[in-house]
């Protein structure tokens, strides 16, 4: 299965689910969480963001991105 994001779009939801990945209470079964963390695993070989000193600019400014260029938005 291949899933097509634009960067930004990966950018948002690379920090979307670092914030959720530890969080028990998202998830109905272990699984879930597994699956998650292996998205996350993928996008951090392709992303440099989440590395990067500024990172919360960056998550920023690709959710301002994201948010201007959401289809019929």
């Amino acid at each position: 299965m291949t899933i097509e994001l634009t960067h930004e779009q990966a950018v948002v939801l690379s920090d979307l689910l670092y914030r959720i990945s530890e969080k028990e209470e998202y998830y109905e079964d272990i699984a879930e969480q597994f699956v998650l963390w292996i998205i996350e695993a993928q996008l951090d070989k392709k992303l440099d963001e989440p590395f990067r000193k500024n990172y919360i600019e960056l998550v920023k400014e690709s959710r301002d991105h994201v948010r201007n260029h959401y289809p019929n938005g």
